[in-house]
């Protein structure tokens, strides 16, 4: 063909290539609308207990396209649902686990089509791929690395709102470990977020939580007039019917501590007002607890009646709560509010005496199972040294007060020397040393105001931080946070303090059984072949069982290489079958790791039936002695009762 007969040919053909590639765009942005909008759904929507919701988010998984769609966008998306859903089969009921990783190509593709959800979708998968991993109270994570690589990928391509995003995750990630940090990610993002909250990634953190969280952080920097700023905001910016009681916290005890009691107490009740309207017993719990930590603050023998009547409201809506029964932290909260009461009018100093073991041992237990258990031991410190100081016993108050400040220094250093490692753009540099310098001013003026009480410990200080968690009221529908707590980090199976906290809610009148699980001979598998393939032998093993068992039933990793299965509503020989089962499925694996390292892998087990109602550690004992006896007469076999 003459050159100039192509020249024509190809711009004839321009506006109809341009014409494709805009509708191609077109349909993407549809199809990545209707996956940004499911996926976001499903996951912070989900309950176990509301079937007709789940059915509904159920089908919009499947009308979307999704299950069928392998391009990137698709790969994406079911990644973000399995991360989410952390393992839950009900995934299993959509599609399967994706069978290749994320690649840079993948992510260019969502990035390519809109930053902004790019910023939104990889960080919460950045976020909820690193949450299920255990780390160190203070130490760097890898989520905060991969974060800020992608902070700085947005920065360059000049993305506002694409920054704030990341950032917005980033302070999150920094809160247990620096709370200059969070401060500055927190302060950069907020001016970009969303008000509200809507069906995508791009609002799933917004200025409402954002403004919660910096203003819990200020509170634990005692810059109390700070603090007030950002928690009237967020009572600002959201009705009075549409408020939960965690929007009062930080304003309650920004107020307490600045003596504005009065002011914090008719908030207080307020909170507790509209809590009850809503019948919301979770809600309610947060209500009281924040109202007695008001009264308990300007505590007299006036407000103890007051403080008495609260406590066992609070004992009492406890109780008809399914999800709050067994939290460690309302058990702390009324036990702190009984010793407290016994101190100041009580006359008999044994009873004296077991209140405060109680009390100890009550902020022990919730300590063991919390994220910073540094947070609660100096919760208790104080809450102790405030105790004997209504007591009259200064000498031991003097005794907390030592002990709190000497763990806070230690804290402290901690912070300081793990944040060598962490390192800071440019940017954040900059905007940190403002803040430093505005941190040093602020409390200079706030110590001054507050000069006769700022060595005087206060019963239930720091309650924003202590209920930090409950900021996460605001994606009260997400199960991010339970990954946290909940899930083994390396196979995916439920933790102990889990299973202990699920075995409650199983009706005593059904027959269940709980199988203890032992791997034979794993120590030599260590040992011959690295902990690597050991690692895999683990999740290997746990996925196989959660492919075999149902919804109902529970695998929780007990302890290194053994794992304990309740089957809910089942006999032995029923047990017996399943076990049977995984026991073929996985001897029948001949080739473990990249390198198809050949072994065979066998493993014992014991099984006993239990109602919920029977002591939970006579059922283990029952299974530990079967197990061992599996172990001890050949291994690769079970025993039952």
């Amino acid at each position: 063909m003459p050159l100039n007969k192509l020249k024509v040919f190809i711009i004839s053909i321009l506006p109809c290539f341009a014409l494709h590639v805009s509708e191609a765009i077109a349909q993407d942005l549809t199809k990545l609308s209707r996956y940004d909008q499911a996926t976001y759904r499903a996951i912070t929507l989900w309950s176990n207990n509301n079937e007709q919701l789940n059915n509904e988010l159920s089908d919009q998984i499947k009308s979307s396209g999704l299950p069928q769609d392998d391009s990137s966008l698709g790969l994406i998306f079911k990644h973000v649902i399995w991360e989410g859903f952390n393992g839950d089969k009900v995934v299993e009921n959509w599609f399967s686990r994706p069978s290749r990783l994320i690649e840079t190509n993948d992510w260019d593709v969502l990035k390519s089509l809109d930053a902004e959800l790019y910023a939104g979708v990889r960080s919460y998968f950045i976020y909820s791929s690193s949450a299920k991993n255990d780390g160190h109270e203070q130490q760097a994570t890898p989520a905060i690395e991969k974060l800020r690589r992608l902070k700085s990928e947005m920065l360059e391509a000049s993305n506002s709102r694409a920054v704030a995003l990341v950032s917005a995750w980033l302070g999150n990630e920094f809160q247990s470990k620096s709370h200059i940090d969070a401060l500055v990610e927190f302060k950069y993002s907020f001016n970009y977020l969303n008000v509200e909250k809507k069906d995508s990634f791009k609002a799933m953190l917004t200025q409402r939580e954002i403004a919660a969280y910096i203003a819990n952080i200020l509170i634990e920097l005692q810059l109390y007039s700070e603090a007030l700023q950002y928690a009237d905001y967020i009572l600002s910016i959201v009705p009075v019917s549409e408020r939960y009681s965690v929007d009062y916290i930080a304003s309650v005890q920004a107020l307490t501590q600045l003596g504005r009691f009065s002011e914090a107490l008719a908030k207080s009740e307020l909170a507790v007002e509209l809590a009850t309207e809503q019948d919301d017993t979770d809600n309610l719990i947060v209500a009281l607890i924040l109202n007695l930590s008001v009264y308990t603050h300007f505590m007299t023998e006036a407000e103890v009646d007051k403080i008495r009547g609260l406590a066992g409201r609070i004992a009492v809506v406890v109780e008809t709560s399914t999800s709050s029964s067994s939290s460690p932290m309302i058990e702390a909260y009324i036990q702190t509010a009984l010793t407290l009461i016994e101190a100041l009018d009580g006359n008999d100093p044994v009873r004296f005496s077991e209140e405060v073991d109680t009390l100890t041992e009550k902020y022990e237990t919730w300590s063991a199972q919390h994220p910073s258990p540094t947070d609660i031991n100096l919760r208790l410190y104080q809450n102790l040294q405030r105790i004997y100081e209504v007591k009259g016993n200064y000498k031991k108050a003097y005794q907390f007060a030592t002990k709190y400040r000497s763990l806070k220094l230690d804290r402290n250093q901690l912070i300081s020397s793990s944040n060598t490692n962490l390192g800071n753009d440019f940017l954040s540099k900059e905007i940190e040393i403002t803040e430093l310098r505005n941190i040093k001013i602020n409390r200079e003026k706030d110590q001054l105001t507050n000069q006769a009480n700022f060595l005087k410990s206060i019963l239930f200080g720091g309650l924003a931080i202590i209920l930090g968690f409950t900021t996460l009221w605001y994606r009260r529908r997400h199960n991010i946070a339970k990954a946290l707590a909940d899930v083994d980090s390396l196979t995916g199976a439920y933790t102990r303090r889990a299973i202990n906290s699920w075995l409650t809610f199983i009706s005593p009148e059904q027959v269940n059984c709980a199988v203890l699980l032992d791997v034979d001979h794993f120590k030599k598998i260590n040992d011959n072949y690295g902990h690597n393939l050991g690692d895999e032998v683990l999740k290997t093993l746990s996925q196989i069982i959660i492919k075999r068992i149902r919804k109902i039933d529970r695998l929780c990793r007990y302890g290194g290489e053994e794992f304990l299965l309740v089957i809910q509503a089942t006999d032995i020989s029923e047990a017996s079958a399943i076990i049977n089962v995984i026991r073929k499925e996985v001897e029948g694996i001949e080739y473990w790791g990249e390198q198809e390292v050949p072994f065979n892998v066998s493993f014992s087990a014991g099984i006993v039936t239990f109602k919920s109602t029977d002591k939970i550690e006579s059922v283990l004992e029952r299974a530990d002695h079967l197990l061992y006896e599996a172990k001890r007469t050949g291994r690769a076999k079970t025993l039952t009762e």
